[in-house]
């Protein structure tokens, strides 16, 4: 395949850089007029004006030897009006024109570099682009003078607007009739000096940044080719893409055509008329210039031009037709392609220049939209991300690099990739990952895609589309008809407008993710736009800006809107309303897609998350439901997941129109209805399918015998794209003792759950071991389904094959109700329970070496710290937490010993359905549970999560140049041992994990020989007596009469063993670490209160960043934990909430920090943490003999936090956060 210059890339280019003897612009200008100077190679449009305009249209090739000219002339008139220093820049406000052209070169030839501003920036953002380069004179054309004065008189007298030097004249004729020999010479620069500056187009932000060009980056490394019989036509502005364009051809010797923007508008018409007076041109003898063979565009010009017929015509005459600078819509370019147009996507930026292109085999090859990095591609790198997409990251060693953002020298261009599922090598350019809108859940999406989408595929309807949702619960969009409907015959009412959208809207839908759907009464229909939308000069959105002009009509949407055929007020009668919100509740679920729902019935007590009403559909009921309730009432924003239910909201919505409260229940009423709900939920989850109910008798037949296979284990691992989970799977690939891994993750295709698991590690700076494919075998699944979502074959070979399953898959949920962790967790937990269980079981009554093969998998679940938070000792004086589950007698109320958040309780559930597998089935002995606490950055790396808490809390100092004085605060609640940090890096635990995997013993062999004193004990709280167990709901004002007996008949006796994976030291505060920063910043302490004081000014701050701090996320929380007006509860709920995050396995929520109340203390000889005196009702540590024993990883490492560590994690929060 033959390399051009209109596809070499830089990678390519280095291959075909022969005989340069130049390293600047200047240099080559120089060198082209003495080696080619008659040599055409730029072509200019001299537009006519008046009635005959399309007549008289003048074409002017130009020479080198004119370039040449030109430059130095424009060169000589600007040095006598400039004020600029030597080497300062000066900005340029011009059309891409000769003008342009001449005046840009003319700077760089005086050694100005030129800021290039696009007409389309604000005259403030005009100003501040001026302010970052050091700017004082801005030459401007007479068409932008109003643009080019306001910015000046923003600038207060720093800033010189100045008109064009040949303003007034036909810059042909001045080139033309001015001597060559004025004295003008070119200023000395090197390769690596700024020639020129591009910005960005403040899309986002609304703030444009600047990007510089050094020479060398200009024209030092570009290919040198034979393009002389090829010529290029680009619609793409100097200002922006154009001037890569011209260099790209001029250092291959080929004439490239530039649109004639400052007079015409790009229409059809337009760029076929350029196209049509080039062939003309091309084809007289006498002028000798080549067919133009490339086309160069954007992607809203090219749509343009192919639904033009004669416009189609000509880009399938072109050799190549390019698009770049955004995505072209699918439907446009395989349209192209299928009328036999040799389209390629080329894909590159400001800072690293030409990356990618589809060039390719284009008679068998049609798949345009996939980019082809090789060859030429050594150093570009594509990391795994969410969702099977790949980050392309520039390496150090690309050929040009004019930003870097890694400490290893490379650039992470936030450029989102899928890769072809066959071609080698092949990338579909997919959003950019710092463009997507943010939901008020966290949710993140592209809006690009899908915008381009309706619009192509809506063409004759619509003029443009706006999706909106930054922090909103769900997605919008704004319709915007053609201003020309009524002559084409399109004009038509909103609603027709949006019949005709929503089929396309509904359609996209079904192809995207549940949080970036758009409902059809999200459809908002517009006046026509006079003017369109104000749009980059790639034709991006600047969505900042459209945004805050139609705020009014986007938060109108979210007022307003109910779910579609929804319309009712509160004057429908009480009796209705419960058959309302039912109707409610099944519309949403049905716009949502969700096929199990749409199959269910919805009953008044059906749980509403096991019907398939996720968060975003929640707060969607709930706006819904303002309109059946007065308008002075109001509704919690979590009012649909406190309720639950069709019945508990009818009650709401009832006592809300009598002029009750909103409050679901009293504190009291809802803690005995949780209780009731855990004890539910823990019996109907422990029923489990044990075949082989012999093997559970009081001499287990297993004891002794390992399960393990002689050539290494074998796991199975859930969830392995948390951190603790990534760090657990790459210590077993690591692991010689490990033969085989089976990793279980959600993903559409193997190769999207291939990437999401190499994901997970690299983004933890985990490097991909040699041997990961020859370990590990990567299976898609579904947790909740009885078989697990595997193929039956799969299932029964898995279960007979692996020796241990870690559970860790979890989800975290701060606003979760108990309920909705049933239909997924507990019966995921449940169905591997039930997997291990399949393993079929060696013939009685002794196992043969032959048979060891069908023990029962050993089971590890990972549980939290916060299903045991509130554990209060019996007697008091006793405050360790056991190492086994707790179950009442003897101990606590055992209900009430769980955190009193959902995500907590359902831990507490999922342990006593472990408990009750190891007491009833013969996984007595293969099943245990360890209790993670606070897990923080590994000690290599410091790499931790950019969402916790304490890393936004740290790097909160960036914006507000202070740290709360955290000890203080918890002094003031009368935590004598301040903010302790009983911190425990992620690595470790990964590790403790490991030792448990590799233990091959029988766990009841181990903890028979750890408790002797829990086997003699008849009242001890693990074994139920009279074989079941009967407890007491708190709170309950019928005590006597309200006891609930859970069913837990066994024969055991031997508790299952309960791990503490947490540092039990209480050494090292918050001040330790404040000291040990300090002696490398600059920044100071102050109390709480000024400190939260100061971050919610950052809601206000000039600075685009300092308003976007993601420590602002999570403030509320950060007040109910630590501020002195916090409550006790909201104090006790910020606790729960982080020991729930510090188990944090699959989760990107925010994490806020726990009350340290609950750590554990210093170790004794014995491994016992020794309580200390803060009060009488709250556990200061946790038994760890046990969990030493068999986590010797914990037991050897030092335990405490050091200065080191907190240092290394600082240069992490610093670069990441």
């Amino acid at each position: 395949m033959e390399t051009t210059y209109f596809t070499c890339t830089l990678g390519q280019a280095v291959d075909h850089q022969s005989n340069k003897s130049y390293s600047t612009i200047n240099e080559f200008i120089e060198h082209k007029v003495r080696s080619a100077p008659d040599v055409s190679i730029v072509g200019f449009y001299e537009v006519g004006v008046g009635e005959k305009a399309s007549q008289h249209w003048k074409p002017h090739v130009l020479t080198f030897g004119n370039v040449h000219r030109g430059t130095v002339v424009v060169a000589d008139r600007l040095s006598k009006v400039l004020t600029a220093d030597k080497g300062q820049t000066v900005a340029l406000l011009c059309p891409s024109s000769a003008d342009f052209l001449f005046t840009w070169l003319a700077l760089i030839w005086l050694g100005h570099p030129a800021l290039l501003i696009a007409p389309q920036c604000s005259p403030s953002a005009v100003t501040q682009l001026c302010k970052a380069c050091g700017v004082r004179d801005l030459l401007y054309d007479e068409v932008y003078r109003d643009l080019a004065t306001g910015a000046s008189k923003l600038g207060s007298g720093s800033l010189n607007a100045l008109i064009l030097p040949s303003a007034s004249e036909n810059i042909f004729e001045v080139i033309k009739g001015t001597s060559v020999s004025i004295s003008a010479p070119p200023a000395t620069v090197q390769e690596t000096d700024i020639a020129y500056l591009h910005h960005t187009s403040g899309t986002s932000t609304g703030v444009p940044k600047p990007i510089p060009q050094s020479h060398r980056a200009a024209v030092g490394v570009l290919p040198t080719l034979n393009g002389r019989s090829k010529a290029c036509f680009t619609t793409t502005p100097l200002y922006h893409g154009g001037v890569a364009d011209l260099f790209r051809a001029w250092s291959s010797d080929a004439l490239i055509w530039l649109f004639p923007g400052k007079e015409l508008p790009i229409t059809a018409g337009n760029v076929c008329k350029c196209l049509d007076v080039a062939a003309t041109l091309a084809n007289d003898s006498s002028v000798g210039t080549s067919d133009v063979s490339y086309f160069s565009s954007v992607p809203y010009v090219l749509q343009m031009i192919a639904e033009d017929k004669h416009g189609l015509k000509h880009l399938q005459r072109m050799d190549i037709v390019g698009v770049g600078g955004a995505a072209l819509p699918a439907e446009v370019g395989d349209k192209l392609v299928t009328n036999d147009v040799n389209l390629i996507s080329r894909f590159g930026s400001a800072e690293c220049g030409f990356l990618m292109s589809s060039h390719r085999e284009y008679a068998k090859d049609k798949e345009w939209q996939y980019l082809r990095c090789s060859p030429g591609g050594d150093h570009l790198l594509f990391e795994p991300q969410e969702d099977g997409l790949s980050e392309l990251v520039i390496q150090h060693g690309w050929p040009h690099m004019a930003k870097r953002n890694r400490d290893d020298g490379s650039y992470a261009t936030a450029d989102l990739f899928a890769r072809h599922p066959s071609i080698p090598h092949a990338w579909r350019y997919h959003s950019r990952a710092d463009s997507q809108l943010t939901l008020i859940t966290g949710k993140k999406f592209d809006p690009a895609p899908l915008e381009d989408s309706i619009r192509a595929s809506a063409s004759s309807v619509l003029d443009d589309v706006l999706i909106f949702g930054n922090g909103k619960p769900y997605p919008g969009a704004l319709l915007f008809p053609l201003r020309d409907a009524a002559s084409t015959g399109m004009d038509m009412s909103d609603e027709d407008l949006i019949d005709k959208i929503a089929p396309l809207a509904e359609k996209l839908n079904q192809d995207s993710q549940n949080h970036a759907r758009i409902p059809r009464n999200m459809l908002i229909a517009m006046p026509r736009l006079e003017n369109g939308l104000e749009k980059s000069s790639k034709g991006t959105i600047l969505r900042r800006k459209a945004e805050e002009r139609f705020s009014e009509a986007i938060n109108a949407a979210y007022e307003t809107v109910l779910p579609e055929g929804a319309s009712f007020s509160t004057d429908i009668p009480n009796a209705d309303v419960s058959t309302i919100i039912r109707d409610i509740v099944m519309r949403v679920a049905g716009e949502n897609r969700n096929r199990e729902a749409e199959a269910a019935e919805l009953a008044d007590e059906t749980d509403l998350f096991s019907y398939g009403i996720d968060s975003v559909a929640a707060i969607r009921i709930r706006h819904a439901l303002l309109g059946l309730i007065p308008r002075t009432a109001t509704l919690p924003l979590t009012i649909v997941q406190d309720a639950g239910t069709v019945s508990r909201l009818a009650d709401l919505v009832l006592r809300l129109r009598s002029g009750g409260e909103a409050s679901i229940s009293t504190k009291e009423q809802d803690e005995r209805e949780q209780i009731s709900i855990m004890l539910d939920l823990a019996r109907e989850y422990s029923s489990f399918n044990d075949p082989h109910p012999w093997a559970i008798s009081s001499t287990s037949p297993f004891r002794g015998v390992s399960r393990q296979d002689p050539i290494g284990t074998r796991v199975l691992l859930t969830g392995p794209t948390g951190s603790l989970g990534a760090h657990i799977l790459w210590h077993l690939v690591s692991n010689a003792c490990i033969s085989q891994i089976h990793v279980l993750v959600r993903g559409a295709t193997p190769l999207a759950r291939r990437e999401r698991v190499l994901k997970a590690l690299s983004s933890r700076r985990l490097s991909i071991p040699e041997d990961f494919d020859a370990k590990v075998t990567i299976h898609n699944c579904k947790l909740s389904d009885p078989r697990l979502g595997l193929a039956n074959e799969e299932y029964t070979a898995l279960a007979a094959s692996v020796d241990v399953i870690v559970h860790l898959a979890w989800s975290v949920n701060f606003l979760q109700p108990l309920r909705s962790f049933a239909p997924t967790h507990l019966a995921g937990l449940r169905n591997l329970i039930n997997f291990a269980l399949s393993s079929p079981p060696p013939t009685p009554p002794s196992p043969s070496p032959s048979d060891q093969a069908h023990i029962p998998p050993r089971l590890i679940f990972c549980s939290s710290v916060a299903a045991v938070s509130n554990y209060t000792p019996r007697p008091p004086g006793k405050k360790l937490v056991p190492e086994r589950v707790l179950t009442g007698n003897g101990d606590d109320d055992a209900t009430t010993v769980a955190g009193p958040t959902g995500y907590a309780r359902s831990k507490w559930v999922a342990e006593r359905m472990c408990w009750h597998a190891h007491a009833t089935t013969r996984l007595r002995g293969r099943i245990s549970v360890a209790r993670v606490g606070q897990l923080s950055g590994a000690r290599d790396s410091g790499v931790w999560s950019a969402t916790e808490a304490y890393p936004l809390m740290l790097a909160s100092a960036a914006a507000t140049g202070v740290l709360p004085d955290l000890d203080g605060a918890r002094h003031a609640q009368g935590v004598r041992e301040g903010e302790v940090l009983a911190w425990l890096p992620v690595d470790i635990a990964a590790r403790a994990f490991v030792d448990d995997i590799l233990d091959g013993d029988q766990v009841d062999d181990a903890v028979q020989d750890r408790h002797p004193e829990t086997m003699n004990n008849s009242d001890d709280s693990t074994t139920p007596r009279n074989h079941a167990e009967t407890v007491e709901i708190s709170g309950s004002p019928e005590k006597t009469d309200r006891r609930r007996t859970l069913d837990m008949t066994s024969p055991t006796t031997t508790p299952m063993p309960v791990h503490h994976v947490l540092n039990p030291s209480r050494a090292i505060s918050w001040n330790h670490l404040l000291t040990w920063l300090f002696r490398h910043e600059t920044f100071h302490t102050v109390s709480v209160d000024v400190w939260l004081s100061r971050l919610e000014t950052l809601n206000d701050s000039p600075e685009e960043w300092k308003r976007n701090h993601p420590s602002l996320k999570i403030l509320p929380f950060w007040k109910g934990a630590y501020a002195s007006s916090g409550t006790a509860a909201a104090s006790s709920f910020a606790r729960d909430v982080q020991n729930e995050a510090d188990n944090n396995h699959n989760n990107d929520n925010n994490k806020p920090p726990r009350d340290r109340r609950e750590g554990g203390a210093g170790t004794t000889t014995d491994g016992l943490v020794p309580p200390t005196q803060e009060t009488a009702t709250t556990t200061t540590g946790y038994e760890m003999a046990g969990t030493y024993a068999r986590m010797p990883s914990l037991r050897d490492w030092e335990g405490v936090v050091t200065e080191e560590y907190v240092l290394k994690l600082w240069t992490w929060v610093k670069e990441s956060v």
